[in-house]
């Protein structure tokens, strides 16, 4: 035991005289570089001279925001760290450029003197419909009040905010451990995916397609209107929707549970889970439902009749209060291995 403790005690010291060696680099070999350094934000201002139909940003820590104001031409508000990061903001033909630039890509530490958040803001006028495509690492995104040709917003463990969007093309969003929350957004197709992070779309109306996508976080939908299909898919996260109209909706997930609250398809509507239960709570199909899971029950209601559906239920050790039938047009098919059926 002791020799393995002199391992580690060993190693640790070996970490960190690494670290000083890279320090005292950095430092360009003055010592008194070592130390930690203080750094005041200069707020500066940025006006295009021309229309903008495309917006390119690439924000590294900051907060972004992009917003609807009243101005002629697009404006950029921003913070410089002289000597240490800068903006780069450049205008190419009808494209604006926003580039994160770090002039220490190396450092020990540096502490910005001002702790108030420092966002870039990003106001567009309202004439503004044009592309607009967003990447962070670790500060939030937000997007309010604006009509957009397109959106793409990429973060990493920052969060991704939609409020009040109007898009006439298509939402891509994408983060790993930060969480997206969409309310009262329009769009032609909306593509959702996370890591560990959750979903949440609520007040929105998707004119085709809505693809939601999670690893081991949550997916919320409520108040949603999906004029083609509607895909939630999780690994361990959970699944719900509430208040959801859809063509046809495909839920599918391993060990997340799902629940469905007054929702309605017109043709189809499919769940697959391994170890998480299944609940419905007044789910109308014009066509059928189909479930299938491993080790979870499945409960709930389902809008009409017993006579209404051709009833198909295939349970091993599980027990179900539903019997197979032959009766109805629309069909029930339910497929669970240890699970009960009510």
């Amino acid at each position: 035991m002791m020799k393995k403790k002199l391992l580690i005690a060993g190693g640790c010291s070996l970490a960190g005289l690494l670290l000083m060696i890279v320090a005292f680099i950095a430092a360009r070999g003055n010592l008194a570089e070592l130390s930690t350094r203080n750094v005041q934000a200069v707020q500066k201002e940025y006006e295009c001279s021309t229309d903008i139909i495309k917006i390119d940003a690439d924000i590294t820590s900051d907060n972004l925001e992009i917003r609807t104001g009243d101005v002629e031409y697009i404006s950029v508000s921003y913070y410089d760290r002289p000597g240490y990061n800068e903006y780069e903001i450049t205008e190419s033909g009808d494209s604006l450029g926003i580039r994160y630039v770090d002039l220490h890509p190396i450092e020990v530490m540096t502490i910005d003197l001002d702790l108030e958040d420092k966002p870039v803001i990003i106001t567009v006028p309202e004439s503004f419909s044009g592309k607009v495509n967003i990447s962070s690492s670790s500060g939030s995104i937000i997007a309010e009040s604006i009509n957009v040709s397109s959106l793409d917003l990429k973060n990493t463990s920052g969060g991704i905010r939609i409020n009040d969007v109007d898009i006439a093309t298509d939402a891509k969003l994408s983060n790993t451990s930060g969480k997206i929350n969409v309310e009262n957004l329009v769009c032609k197709n909306l593509t959702a995916s996370n890591t560990s992070g959750g979903i949440s779309i609520e007040n929105s109306n998707i004119y085709e397609l809505l693809d939601t996508k999670c690893s081991s976080g949550d997916i919320s939908i409520k108040s949603v209107t999906v004029k083609e299909g509607a895909r939630l898919s999780t690994t361990s996260g959970t699944r719900y929707m509430e208040d959801v109209s859809a063509q046809y909706l495909e839920c599918d997930g391993s060990s997340g549970s799902l629940k469905a609250v007054n929702v309605t398809v017109l043709y189809s509507f499919s769940s697959s889970t391994s170890s998480g239960s299944v609940t419905l709570d007044r789910v109308e199909t014009g066509n059928s439902i189909k479930i299938t899971a491993s080790s979870g029950d499945v409960r709930g209601t389902i809008v009409g009749n017993e006579d209404d559906f051709n009833i198909s239920i295939d349970t091993s050790s599980g027990s179900s209060n539903l019997s197979d039938s032959s009766d109805g047009n629309k069909k029930l098919t339910i497929s669970t291995t240890s699970g009960s059926v009510n």
